[in-house]
């Protein structure tokens, strides 16, 4: 055998000698695929984990119904106090003249049980892996088109109003809790469950399945927006189950200008019909180290004959490197019921022990109508466990929130 291997030489040498062309053919392909693929891999795309945990002592009234039939007080260990935990992988590919492919997943969950925020508005959502966010797309110098699972342009308008964004009392709150979504005819169960559940409508204003966006390119004079289609995917109609949304800021540094538009079909798909329409529009201005803003919107659902108006002012104050305060102030105007209505006011402290971990404390207080149920500040919770309705509500939460 030593002598076949060693003077006779091996399978692969005879057949080089017998077909060389092929062979140089085949150990050139082989040294390119070896030479180039680690290159494409490190230097020309890239893929990010990132996310953030929130975990904290939440205090609320008016929580529920105690064993003895009296509004009861809770006090638990919360998670999304302040800002929603969650997940997620960010990645690109540079394909050259200023282009990259993209894509972006992103999952909400809860710190305190493990357990996904799945997303429920209806059964296409339902134990969703991905909640937040499930796109791909392209970005160029001529903008950004992202298909898949994506953030509507109506709620990104309505938090670039928000200068103190949190889940804890705020205009971006709002949005999840409003109540154009709820049919009265259903009382209060039709609040938590069903189609006109507030949990449905709130969820369906923030995340839109099945859609394309495209978002302009930054800083086009100062101008920053998008605009969304979701395709309802019923044969014979382009119409039943869509959505429509945009959005389109200014801003010089200074002053800005936001706004933002929404219009969804009858999502069941058994009619046509318009069913949670909201608009959007704001000024915010930095001053400093104190950014405020004012924001007026408009939830409507012509199914409902819902007509509500909110309207919103928030300030925020970097007092130093390391804390920083917030203040905000919420008010409801029911058109359709005047026994509805609410006022919401919060005021929360963050102090920075490093660039990705800090410590928060927030007060909220909601003056509500008999017929009303915005909460004072109940975190991520507020869609699952809403308050009592017509009861007002004070919630108190402190926490840790840790950015990785």
């Amino acid at each position: 055998m030593n002598h076949r291997r060693n003077g006779g030489g091996s399978l692969f040498t005879r057949a080089r000698s017998k077909y060389p062309s092929r062979a140089r053919i085949l150990s050139r392909l082989l040294t390119g695929i070896l030479a180039t693929a680690p290159v494409a891999a490190v230097a020309q795309s890239s893929v990010t984990l990132y996310g953030l945990i929130d975990t904290g002592i939440n205090y609320r009234t008016s929580a529920g119904i105690t064993s003895s039939g009296k509004p009861g007080s809770a006090l638990v260990l919360a998670s999304g106090n302040d800002f929603t935990s969650r997940w997620g992988l960010l990645g690109y590919e540079d394909l050259g003249g200023g282009m990259k492919a993209i894509f972006q997943l992103e999952n909400g969950f809860s710190a305190v049980t493990g357990a996904g925020n799945f997303s429920v508005p209806f059964p296409n959502d339902t134990n969703s892996l991905f909640d937040r966010m499930a796109i791909v797309g392209i970005k160029s110098p001529f903008g950004t088109v992202r298909l898949g699972r994506n953030y509507s342009p109506f709620y990104e308008g309505v938090v670039a109003g928000d200068t103190a964004i949190s889940n804890f009392g705020s205009m971006s709150l709002v949005v999840m809790s409003n109540s154009s979504n709820v049919n009265p005819k259903l009382g209060p169960a039709g609040e938590i469950s069903g189609i006109n559940s507030r949990v449905n409508g709130g969820l369906m204003y923030a995340w839109v399945n099945n859609s394309v966006k495209y978002t302009i390119p930054d800083n086009t004079y100062g101008f920053s927006g998008s605009a969304l289609y979701s395709f309802g995917g019923t044969a014979g109609s382009i119409q039943n189950k869509s959505t429509w949304s945009a959005n389109l800021d200014w801003t010089n540094g200074t002053l800005g200008i936001i706004s933002g538009f929404f219009d969804a079909k009858d999502p069941s798909g058994l009619t046509n019909n318009p069913w949670l329409r909201a608009y959007a529009l704001g000024i915010t201005y930095v001053f400093g180290s104190v950014k405020t803003g004012s924001e007026f919107s408009k939830f409507r659902n012509p199914t409902t004959g819902a007509n509500q108006n909110f309207y919103y002012v928030s300030t925020s104050w970097q007092t130093t490197p390391f804390l920083s305060f917030v203040a905000d102030y919420t008010h409801l105007q029911d058109l359709q019921n005047s026994g509805a209505g609410s006022n919401v006011y919060r005021v929360g402290t963050t102090y920075f022990l490093s660039k990705s971990s800090s410590i928060y404390a927030d007060i909220g207080y909601a003056d509500n109508k008999s017929q009303d149920v915005l909460p004072g500040g109940e975190g991520a919770t507020p869609l699952l466990t809403p308050g009592l309705i017509g009861r007002n509500q004070l919630a108190i939460a402190a926490g840790i929130r840790k950015l990785f």
